[in-house]
Parts: structure tokens; C-alpha cells; sequence
């Protein structure tokens, strides 16, 4: 019994040290939405861009690059849902984690739909941000006679 409680223990003292793995990673997750009709349906393909914009008052401190050059870039799976845990520089090609304390601009294209926008605060850790997009109307004018 000793000896199998002392094995548990040596199994977890190393997690305990280092952290459970994603415990403290930084994401930003969602999921884009479009309405159709009465049903609200997952949007497949939509590209999703983020970028830091305003640092509030606990910010994370950035002194690699301008924050303006950061960007996240995903594409939404069949369900809809995204994730995003780095930003990029198109500059330097270089790669960083979000930034905790940030307002983030995030931005929605896919085409049959409006380009979208919102803003939001990153707080840090894994977030969940969910957005709902509007189809464009297509109209058809037949010219032919």
C-alpha cells in the first residue's frame, strides 16, 4: 500500500512542479454564426483575424515590434469554431503569444457574407469569443431579354 501511494506520488510530483499542460496557455477560441432563417448555422471556411490595438491598464508589456504589426490568423472548421494562440509580424515573420490586457480588434471574412467586426478585451488564459455574421442578399438581374 506504501508502495503504491509512493509511486502516485512520484507520477504527480512532476505536474504539480511544471503545471498541468494548457493550464496556463494563452488561446482565444470561438465560434462564427450566421443566421438563416430561423436557425442560426455554423460558418465554414471564415477567415479570422485578430490584432492587439489599445494596452489597458495591466497590460502585458511589448517591447520586441510595434503591436500594430502583430496579427492572429485562423479559418474556421465544418462547426464553425476557431482557435488562435499566437500573433505573427508580417515584418519580421516572427511569432509571439497573445497579449493579456489588450483590446483586440477581431475581424470576419468569408465570401456570401459581410465583412464583420468587434472588439474585445483579452483578459488572458483561454478566452471565448463568439460572433454572428450576416449573408449578403444575392440579387439577380437577368439582362438578357
Amino acid at each position: 500500500m506504501n508502495r503504491l501511494l509512493l509511486l502516485l506520488l512520484a507520477l504527480l510530483l512532476p505536474l504539480s512542479v511544471v503545471g498541468c499542460p494548457g493550464a496556463a496557455s494563452k488561446t482565444i477560441t470561438g465560434k462564427i454564426l450566421a443566421r438563416r432563417g430561423p436557425d442560426v448555422v455554423p460558418v465554414v471556411d471564415a477567415q479570422v483575424r485578430i490584432w492587439p490595438t489599445t494596452p489597458g491598464k495591466k497590460a502585458d508589456t511589448f517591447e520586441a515590434e510595434a503591436v500594430q504589426n502583430l496579427r492572429g490568423v485562423a479559418t474556421t472548421r465544418a462547426s464553425g469554431a476557431f482557435e488562435l494562440s499566437a500573433l505573427s509580424s508580417p515584418e519580421t515573420f516572427a511569432e509571439y503569444p497573445l497579449l493579456k490586457g489588450y483590446t483586440y480588434m477581431i475581424e470576419v471574412e468569408v465570401p456570401g457574407y459581410y465583412i464583420t467586426s468587434s472588439s474585445f478585451e483579452y483578459a488572458g488564459g483561454s478566452q471565448y469569443v463568439e460572433m454572428e455574421i450576416e449573408e449578403k442578399a444575392i440579387d439577380v438581374l437577368d439582362t438578357s431579354g
